[in-house]
């Protein structure tokens, strides 16, 4: 009895000074199709920098203002815990437990990096009926029409000046508002933010001076579309072009000249041919 005892407890001991050396287990999944053991392979994890405080423009960054998070996944367009950013100055504000991004470092904001090469930001001020009924998103696109009240004919014209232009912003918004505070900002912002080619920006600052304009949804099966065939160049419409012209009334016949005759005190009015 005292020999089985024995055994037992040492079998114990090495049992567990066995598990104080082996790392923690990972988990092992049975493959159903062939029944076989696959051992999970440990999830990867990406490492980033946070503001742990308010950080004004000029700040320098210190260890005792940041902080390292770990994400499973990985996140675009912000600094990993790698990169030596103790000592930079901030180019912009950076909340509390905001991800620290390139933006906060480099002068500008991130309106420039949304821009494709050759393009400029324009705002123009627009409202419920210019933005489609209050239904534009950052990143449509639209086609900008404008009409004129005079023209070269000297009657209303109406065209569509620029074609595929994409959404920037919306009420000074680059995305969906997130906060009651951030939709009454966009309340009072009545702008939409459009990516221009560089040579049409005074086209298009010339007709919202002295035109009216409405930007129109483009359909997502258009977007694609080919904007060099005739049928997409600008050609104004003219308010007459709408009617068709009406025959004028032929001329009534004149009865003949028109003399007074006066006798006495009367007076009469004939016709002499």
């Amino acid at each position: 009895m005292l020999p089985a005892l024995a055994v037992a407890l040492v079998a114990l001991i090495l049992a567990l000074v066995g598990l104080s050396r082996d790392p923690a287990p990972s988990l092992v999944v049975r493959d159903n199709a062939s029944g076989e053991e696959v051992r999970d392979q440990e999830t990867p994890s990406y490492r980033y920098w946070v503001v742990t405080e308010s950080l004004n423009i000029g700040d320098s960054l210190d260890e005792e203002a940041l902080a390292v998070v770990s994400s499973p996944a990985p996140i675009p367009n912000v600094l990993t815990a790698d990169e030596k950013v103790v000592g930079k100055e901030l180019r912009q504000y950076a909340r509390p437990g905001e991800l620290l991004s390139r933006n906060h470092l480099e002068p500008g904001g991130t309106l420039p990096s949304t821009l494709p090469s050759g393009f400029r930001a324009v705002a123009v001020g627009v409202d419920d009926v210019v933005m489609a009924g209050g239904l534009l998103q950052p990143g449509d696109l639209v086609d900008v029409a404008v009409s004129f009240r005079k023209s070269e004919r000297d009657n209303p014209a109406a065209m569509v000046l620029l074609r595929s232009l994409q959404v920037l912003a919306v009420k000074g918004a680059m995305a969906a508002a997130s906060s009651d505070q951030d939709r009454e900002a966009q309340r009072r912002n009545n702008t939409v933010v459009l990516a221009v080619p560089k040579e049409k920006v005074p086209t298009l600052l010339l007709a919202s001076e002295e035109g009216t304009l409405r930007l129109a949804v483009v359909a997502s099966q258009d977007k694609a579309a080919d904007d060099s065939d005739e049928e997409n160049k600008a050609k104004p419409v003219y308010y007459k072009d709408l009617f068709p012209a009406a025959r004028a009334p032929a001329p009534r016949a004149t009865p003949g000249q028109k003399v007074e005759v006066y006798e006495g005190s009367e007076s009469r009015s004939t016709y002499v041919r």
